[in-house]
């Protein structure tokens, strides 16, 4: 564990001891008991703060603006704080005997605590179990008077799940809480993790950002879908020796893990993919998962460079498969970072979790009927094409199927927005070609939610031609019985017509000019 703790000073009272004037104590006068309120600021709600009473107070003045205080040992952490000073003693002075005065102990403390190794004295207090005093549940409390050291024992924040929490536990923050009270800075800081899901750029819709990284996203089954994650590390990050840092991912049984070749992870223009190992859990249909772990994030020399604030991103694809839901449910993604919290333990031995971040992947189907103006032949049923125009993927050899009640039914499961065509590629015999539908299917869906959604139309080329339903589309198309033949009616009927009179009048006068001779 490094000895120095960076920057420590400039965040709190710099132990007291050197904000303060320091006075050895006397026996003429009695402890303090009085309270004082103490605030407490970068608080979290669900924060618990734990505070052990190093020295009493048994005076203080007040002049031009400056507080001295008079101290004495406080009896119950006696021996923590004897284990605290030895821990800083300079190198080959001899270790603070029990029995040593309170005054002795306190121009110990005046003379060796300093900023630089106030966290090694800490550790070793704590070490020694010291006596706490009521732990500290809001951003403002009263206790009485005196030095103390305040542990942040529980993180709070917004996880929503049990354990979850973007928050870093604190470094000791030490202080002096006089009559006017103290204000305390909690050193802690906060790591997060973003999820996003590229969309597919030809989809007719809208909502899309972030040029096309967005919390949801629609696809074909069978499609490659590209996944982002984005972890930052904490601000304290250049006070830790050791550094824990993985990203877990979550697929639901409709996604695919899709290899690590398309995994890049990057900070700034560094390619860090050779320091995370990285794996894959379980085979599809089954919930799988994809993990980036680095144990020690400090010992990969391409991630040197690395500082507090900066992020780390992680890309890589999935296949959106067979299993997928259908509709507006989605097929939900999720990830979190397991991450080092803890600048007192360093590495595996406190690590926390940020809340999970979840992104959707939507498909939709389209759902075809089929009527007829005859009863046809069950065995001899239509053949029909769908084509998305929009990707020119095409959809073939969808047969159509009598079903339980009677009906006939064709489907396609697993289909992108789009601008869609559907022709009858076989029509039975003895009935005609069914016409054509034209139809475009729009998702829109969510850029920017905690739980995307998505709203689905349906417009038709002709009116009433295909319809939207709670998965995608729909449409019914009919077949009219009976083969075309030529036309016998309107004008053709009245040239038969004319043509036979012509024929009649024509028989006629040759009838006549037979007979006119026979009777010559």
């Amino acid at each position: 564990m490094k000895k120095v703790w960076k920057g420590f000073a400039a965040a709190v009272s710099a132990a007291a001891i050197a904000a303060t004037g320091f006075i050895g104590a006397t026996s003429a006068n009695a402890v303090v008991t009085e309270t004082a309120s103490v605030n407490f600021t970068n608080w979290q709600s669900g924060n618990v703060v734990t505070p052990y009473l190093i020295l009493n107070i048994e005076s203080e003045n007040i002049e031009a603006g400056n507080t001295n205080y008079v101290y004495s040992v406080n009896a119950a952490n006696k021996a923590a704080v004897i284990a605290g000073m030895n821990a800083i003693k300079a190198e080959g002075a001899a270790d603070i005997a029990a029995n040593v005065t309170d005054a002795d102990l306190i121009k110990a403390v005046l003379d060796g605590l300093n900023s630089t190794n106030v966290e090694q004295f800490a550790t070793a207090f704590m070490g020694a179990s010291p006596t706490p005093g009521n732990t500290i549940n809001n951003a403002s409390a009263n206790i009485q008077q005196g030095y103390y050291l305040f542990d942040l024992t529980t993180v709070g924040g917004s996880g929503t799940a049990a354990g979850s929490n973007q928050y870093t536990k604190s470094r000791y923050m030490v202080d002096t809480v006089g009559s006017a009270g103290a204000s305390i800075t909690i050193k802690n800081g906060s790591v997060t993790l973003v999820k996003k899901v590229k969309d597919n750029p030809t989809d007719p819709e809208t909502g899309s950002t972030n040029s096309g990284w967005n919390d949801s996203a629609d696809y074909a089954i069978g499609d490659t879908v590209p996944f982002q994650l984005t972890g930052t590390l904490p601000e304290q990050y250049g006070e830790y020796d050791k550094y824990y840092y993985q990203f877990v991912d979550t697929m639901s049984v409709g996604l695919t893990y899709s290899g690590n070749d398309k995994v890049t992870i990057k900070s700034g223009s560094t390619d860090l993919t050779n320091c995370f190992d990285i794996a894959s859990e379980g085979t599809g249909p089954t919930t799988l998962k994809f993990t980036a772990k680095n144990k020690n994030l400090k010992t990969c020399a391409a991630a040197a460079g690395l500082k507090a604030g900066d992020s780390i991103v992680v890309e890589y694809e999935a296949t959106l498969n067979d299993h997928a839901v259908i509709g507006t449910a989605g097929n939900p993604n999720t990830a979190k970072l397991v991450f080092s919290n803890d600048p007192k333990q360093q590495g595996e031995g406190d690590t926390a979790e940020t809340p999970e971040d979840l992104v959707k992947v939507f498909t939709y189907d389209f759902q075809g009927t089929k009527e007829f103006t005859i009863t046809p032949n069950d065995n001899d049923l239509p053949v029909f094409k769908l084509t998305n125009t929009s990707t020119n993927k095409v959809y073939d050899n969808l047969r159509v199927t009598k079903q339980a009640d009677s009906t006939y039914k064709f489907d396609v499961k697993g289909i992108d927005a789009g601008d869609y065509k559907l022709e009858e590629t076989y029509t039975p015999a003895g009935f005609n070609k069914a016409a054509d539908v034209m139809f475009t299917l729009k998702a829109v869906h969510d850029a920017e939610s905690t739980d995307p959604q998505v709203t689905i139309t349906v417009t038709p080329t002709i009116e009433n031609a295909a319809s939207r339903t709670a998965t995608g589309a729909a449409a019914t198309v009919v077949n009219t019985g009976g083969n075309k033949l030529p036309e016998t009616g309107g004008m053709g009927t009245t040239v038969l017509y004319a043509a036979g009179a012509a024929i009649v009048l024509i028989a006629g006068i040759g009838l006549a000019v037979v007979l006119r001779r026979r009777q010559a």
